[in-house]
């Protein structure tokens, strides 16, 4: 399970109380730096895989702000190789747009 990294401020669920739906809110400016930071970064392998897998993480979002596929269910569903998927997953961590929620900072 993964689990959004919002010190960056870069996107936020917001719940309509009156549906059941769930709307994600999208900084424009960061959204833009961090699609310049994976297609100009050499440490991005497969940019167009992670730009893919980002998209697929704002629609699969829950209300939790968790996104809980899995990289063996990414890569069935993409018909991407195991390991690219997760490589790609590895990279979204090293520029915090992800965070395992085993990796979950806590504040005091």
């Amino acid at each position: 399970m993964q689990k959004i990294n919002y010190a960056t401020e870069t996107i936020a669920s917001a719940n309509n109380n009156h549906e059941k739906k769930v709307f994600v809110i999208v900084n424009p400016e960061n959204l833009v730096r961090y699609t310049e930071i994976i297609c100009t970064d050499k440490n991005c392998k497969y940019p167009q895989l992670a730009l893919r897998i980002l998209n697929h993480i704002f629609a699969e979002m829950n209300k939790e702000n968790k996104w809980t596929a899995s990289a063996r269910q990414i890569s069935k569903r993409f018909d991407v190789h195991y390991d690219t998927v997760t490589k790609c997953l590895k990279y979204l961590r090293s520029i915090n747009i992800l965070q395992s929620e085993k990796d979950e900072f806590y504040h005091s």
